[in-house]
């Protein structure tokens, strides 16, 4: 038997590990897109978001994952390079 933390471990490695779900590319964050990320979460809970490098170029990863996050009402896991991976529950990654 192991603990909630283990599997959460396990759940995020597991993300992290796995291909994109979807791509935020030069448009930026639009309302499609946030729809979109939005329907990912409601069917996977947890997801990967992969910012093309047009749109790194020109903003702050970490403010586009903290604009995701709020409009898509999730938490945020982790930002690596350009990619981001949120989640409608708070996972901790430990």
């Amino acid at each position: 038997m192991y603990s909630g933390t283990m599997r959460n471990n396990e759940e995020f490695k597991k993300i992290l590990n796995a291909k994109p779900d979807c791509s935020l590319g030069k448009n930026g964050l639009t309302k499609e897109f946030l729809n979109h990320v939005d329907q990912l979460l409601k069917r996977y809970k947890t997801i990967k978001i992969k910012v093309l490098k047009t749109i790194a170029s020109m903003h702050n990863i970490n403010d586009l994952a903290n604009q995701i996050s709020k409009a898509t009402e999730s938490y945020i896991l982790d930002t690596r390079g350009k990619m981001i991976i949120i989640s409608k529950q708070n996972l901790s990654k430990k």
